[in-house]
């Protein structure tokens, strides 16, 4: 699937990632997630392997320049599916390639797990940006890596 301007998203799950690939993955999440945004939070989390991963790159030089991670239901959470550690490099924002990671991680989760809620946890400021995929607040704010985040949720 093609995204504006010029990148390909892939699902992947982890087993078939290269060691190369998966090295470049955890290096964008950490510039974007953790350096950028000043956020010191522990990035491997023991999911990974759990999680289907969708990559974004960029057609010309097949830099990685978006991903998200995408789960099944979780019995701790009443069966709720999920999707997280979505990222994008700086040069590729306002080019839509966010919303088409939103986009393609919700159509996973339609494709698998029809009736099951998708359960996120969302920085504040990005209420509205989830808000326009039905996603509605389901918790109060709380700090998350020194970010205030919220719960929501997208009822099926």
């Amino acid at each position: 699937m093609t995204t504006p301007p010029g990148a390909i998203i892939r699902r992947v799950r982890f087993d078939e990632l290269s060691a190369r690939e998966f090295h470049a993955l955890l290096w964008m999440r950490q510039s974007v997630l953790i350096v950028e945004q000043a956020s010191p939070y522990p990035d491997i989390d023991g999911r990974d392997p759990d999680a289907l991963h969708l990559i974004a790159t960029r057609v010309q030089d097949g830099a990685l320049v978006g991903c998200a991670r995408v789960f099944g239901p979780d019995p701790e959470k009443g069966g709720a599916t999920a999707f997280g550690r979505l990222a994008v490099r700086p040069e590729e924002r306002k080019t839509g390639l966010g919303r088409r990671l939103v986009a393609e991680s919700l159509a996973e989760l339609t494709e698998h797990w029809p009736a099951q809620d998708v359960v996120i946890g969302a920085q504040l400021y990005l209420e509205r940006f989830y808000g326009g995929f039905g996603f509605v607040r389901d918790s109060d704010v709380y700090d998350d890596g020194g970010i205030p985040h919220i719960d929501m949720r997208l009822r099926r």
